[in-house]
C-alpha cells in the first residue's frame, strides 16, 4: 500500500511539473504547439496508472469504473478544445482552458487516490498491529536442553522458557519463576499482570522483567495469538449490509450515469440547433457539461469510505481486545435492546472465594491450612487465608459432606449442617444462598464461613452502562435460584431465569428476540447453541470454550463484561457513521450533478468547468473518508482502571 501511494504523489508531483509551465505558455503567450505538448505530457504522468487500471478492468468484464470515467471526462476535455476549437483560438491566450481542465482532473483525481491510500494504510494498521502479537519461536526444553524451535513443532505438556523482553509462543501454566506480563496486545490492558508460578499466561503476551518456564496447554493453532488472527483474518470476508448495498448499487449507478451523461450531451444540443439554431459552440457546451457529469458522478467515495468504516470499526474495537467477527455483526450488535448474560465465567470469575466470615481468625486459619490439603474448587477458595502459619498434620476428605483433619495439634471438622451435626456437634443451621462452610474445632462450634462464585467486579458498572443506554438486562443460569437472585441483586441485573439446562437458555432466547433484539454472552462448551441462536452472540475469549468462540460474532478477549456494552456504543458509532458517508455523499453528488445540467440550461454559465466537478466528487470522498477514519477511536472502559493502576 505504501508503494502504491507514492506512485501516485510522484505521478501527482510530475503531473504538476509539467502543468504550470503549459499553464504560463497557454495564459500569457498562446503559444498552442508547446502548452499542447506539455498538457499532453501533464496528463499522461498524471493518468497512466488509471489507464492501467482501466484496461484491466475493462479485460475483466468491469466498464463502468471511477478510472473509466475520469478517463473520459479527462480526454474528453482535449478532444471538445482541439474539435471544436480554431487554430487562431488556440494559439491565442487562454485558447487551451478545456486542456487545462483536463489536467486538473487527472491531476486532482490522484492526489485524491494518494489521500485515499493513506487513510485505508492507517485503517489497516491497526489491523497490522495484531499481526505482531505472532511469536516467530519458541524455545523448549528437551532433554535438558533449551532449542529453539518453530511454535507449531511444540507440543502440549512440554516446558518452554520466555526470557524478559519476549513473546509467549503457547498458552500455558507457569510452572517456574515470575514476570510481569504485557498483556495489551491481546487484552489491550495497558498495565501489565503480575504471574508466578501456577498462573496461566497467554500467547502473544510478552514477560517485561523476568524468566518463565511455561508448561503448554493449547497446541500453537489453538493458542489465543493464533485464534485472534484467525478470527480477523475471517472478518475481512464478511460484509455489512451496507457494503453490499454499496457494492450492487455501484454495478447499476455508473452505466445510467454514463447514458444520462450521453443523453445530456445530444439531446440539448439538437433540440436547441433544431430550435433556435447554433453552430459548434451549442455542442460543446453540452459535451463539456456531461463530461462535468461523468465526473462529479464517480461514486468511489461510497466504494472506498463505507467498506473503510466498517475496516476502521473491527481495527478500532480490535484495539480495546475486542474482535468483531465481521462487518455484518456490527447491524445487529448496535440495536442490541436485550442483553444475556450467563452467570459463572460472564457476570461471575467461576472460582470460588471466602465471602461471609463468621468465626474467629485462629479458626480461619486452621481450617485454611486443613484445605490447603485438597484441589477441589471449594478448598481453593481459601488460598492465603492462613494468617497466622497453622500446620495440617493430617486431612481427610469426606466426600459431599467436608472434611476431617488435625491442625496444630487440634481435631478440626468443616462441612455441611448436617455433617457437623451428625458429629455430635451441636449447631445452628444457617441460611444463605451460597455454600456456607460450618467449622467445629475439638468437638467445640466455632462458627461458619460462606463460599461463593465471585462476583466480578466490572458486573455492577456494565449493567450500570446497560441501563443508561436503554438495554434490558437478563441472566440465564443453570445455578439454583437463590444463588442466581442473589448474584443479581449485587450486579443490578434486571430479571433472572434459574436452573436452565442448554436448551432451556436456547428457547428464552428465542423467546426473548419476540421481545427485541438480543445479544447473548457467555463462556462455556454448553453456551455455544445459545450464542448461536442469539441476533449477536458473544463470548469471553480468555476463559472461554472453542465451542463458544467459534460460534460466537464477537469475542471479547479480556473477559470484562463492560466491553461488551462498550462494543455495543461503538458498533452503533460505526453504523452511524457508513449511513452518513451514504446519505451525506449521495447528496451532495446529486445536488452538484443537478447543478452541472440546471445552470448550463437556464443560461447561468456557459458551460460547467470540469476542476469544479473534479473539486466536488474529490472533496466529498475525502470529507467521507476522514469521516471513516472516526470508526478507529473505540473507547476502552478498561482504560479508566489502567489509568487509575498506573497512578497508584
Amino acid at each position: 500500500m505504501k508503494i502504491k501511494a507514492d506512485k501516485r504523489l510522484i505521478s501527482a508531483a510530475v503531473g504538476l511539473a509539467f502543468f504550470v509551465p503549459a499553464l504560463l505558455l497557454d495564459k500569457i503567450w498562446g503559444a498552442f504547439a508547446a502548452y499542447l505538448t506539455l498538457y499532453a505530457l501533464a496528463w499522461a504522468a498524471a493518468a497512466w496508472s488509471v489507464v492501467v487500471k482501466a484496461a484491466r478492468n475493462i479485460r475483466r468484464g468491469v466498464v463502468f469504473d471511477e478510472n473509466f470515467l475520469m478517463l473520459v471526462a479527462s480526454a474528453g476535455a482535449f478532444v471538445i478544445n482541439l474539435v471544436f476549437s480554431d487554430y487562431a483560438t488556440l494559439n491565442s491566450p487562454g485558447g487551451g482552458e478545456a486542456m487545462m481542465d483536463g489536467v486538473l482532473v487527472m491531476l486532482l483525481y490522484q492526489v485524491g487516490e494518494y489521500f485515499q491510500a493513506l487513510a485505508v494504510r492507517r485503517s489497516r494498521k491497526s489491523i497490522r498491529g495484531l499481526l505482531s502479537v505472532r511469536p516467530d519461536s519458541a524455545v523448549v526444553l528437551r532433554g535438558g536442553e533449551e532449542k529453539e524451535v518453530s511454535p507449531e513443532e511444540v507440543e502440549v505438556g512440554e516446558l518452554t522458557i520466555v526470557k524478559a523482553g519476549e513473546r509467549i509462543a503457547l498458552d500455558g501454566v507457569v510452572t517456574d519463576g515470575a514476570s510481569y506480563v504485557d498483556t495489551s496486545a491481546v487484552t489491550g490492558e495497558s498495565v501489565p499482570t503480575y504471574v508466578k508460578a501456577g498462573d496461566k499466561v497467554r500467547s502473544g503476551c510478552i514477560a517485561v522483567d523476568g524468566l518463565l518456564t511455561i508448561r503448554t496447554t493449547e497446541t500453537f493453532g489453538e493458542s489465543t495469538a493464533s485464534r485472534m488472527l484467525r478470527l480477523v483474518e475471517e472478518a475481512a470476508d464478511r460484509k455489512a449490509k451496507q457494503e453490499t448495498f454499496i457494492t450492487t448499487f455501484a454495478k447499476v449507478y455508473t452505466p445510467v450515469v454514463c447514458a444520462v451523461a450521453l443523453l445530456v450531451a445530444v439531446i440539448p444540443p439538437l433540440v436547441q440547433s433544431l430550435a433556435f439554431g447554433g453552430g459548434s459552440e451549442v455542442w460543446q457546451q453540452w459535451i463539456y457539461t456531461a463530461l462535468s457529469l461523468l465526473v462529479v458522478s464517480c461514486p468511489c467515495a461510497l466504494v472506498i469510505s463505507v467498506p473503510l468504516t466498517f475496516f476502521s470499526g473491527i481495527g478500532g474495537a480490535s484495539k480495546t481486545g475486542v474482535l468483531v467477527k465481521g462487518s455484518d455483526c456490527f447491524s445487529s450488535y448496535a440495536k442490541t435492546n436485550i442483553m444475556a448474560f450467563d452467570k459463572t465465567g460472564t457476570i461471575t470469575t467461576g472460582r470460588f472465594a471466602v465471602g461471609e466470615i463468621n468465626t474467629d481468625k485462629d479458626t480461619l486459619s486452621a481450617l485454611a491450612a486443613a484445605e490447603s490439603r485438597f484441589n477441589h474448587p471449594i478448598a481453593l477458595a481459601f488460598g492465603g487465608l492462613n494468617k497466622n502459619g497453622s500446620v495440617c498434620t493430617a486431612a481427610e476428605d469426606v466426600s459431599g459432606k467436608g472434611i476431617k483433619a488435625t491442625v496444630n495439634g487440634r481435631a478440626l471438622i468443616a462441612g455441611t449442617h448436617a455433617f457437623i451435626a451428625g458429629s455430635g456437634v451441636a449447631c445452628e443451621e444457617t441460611h444463605s444462598p451460597f455454600t456456607v462452610v460450618h467449622i467445629a474445632v475439638d468437638g467445640v462450634y466455632k462458627g461458619f464461613v460462606t463460599v461463593r462464585d465471585e462476583i466480578k467486579p466490572e458486573s455492577a458498572e456494565a449493567v450500570a452502562e446497560c441501563r443508561r443506554q436503554g438495554i434490558r438486562t437478563v441472566m440465564l443460569t443453570g445455578d439454583r435460584k437463590e444463588v442466581a437472585e442473589a448474584v443479581a441483586r449485587e450486579a443490578g441485573i434486571d430479571e433472572v431465569r434459574a436452573g436452565m439446562l442448554p436448551r432451556d437458555k436456547t428457547d428464552a432466547v428465542t423467546e426473548l428476540k419476540k421481545q427485541g433484539t438480543v445479544l447473548f454472552c457467555g463462556d462455556g462448551i454448553n453456551d455455544a447453541p445459545v450464542i448461536a441462536a442469539a441476533d449477536t452472540g458473544c463470548a469471553m475469549g480468555g476463559a472461554g470454550s472453542d465451542a463458544a468462540i467459534e460460534a460466537a460474532d464477537v469475542v471479547v478477549m479480556h473477559d470484562d463484561p463492560r466491553s461488551v456494552v462498550a462494543g455495543r456504543a461503538h458498533a452503533k458509532k460505526v453504523i452511524r457513521i457508513a449511513t452518513e458517508n451514504i446519505v451525506g455523499s449521495l447528496v451532495v453528488k446529486i445536488a452538484i450533478m443537478i447543478l452541472s445540467v440546471l445552470l448550463p440550461a437556464v443560461g447561468a454559465v456557459a458551460e460547467f468547468p470540469l476542476w469544479i466537478a473534479i473539486m466536488g466528487d474529490v472533496g466529498v470522498c475525502l470529507v467521507a473518508i476522514a469521516n471513516s477514519m472516526r470508526a478507529l477511536r473505540c473507547k476502552n472502559p478498561r482504560a479508566r482502571n489502567a489509568a487509575n493502576a498506573a497512578g497508584a
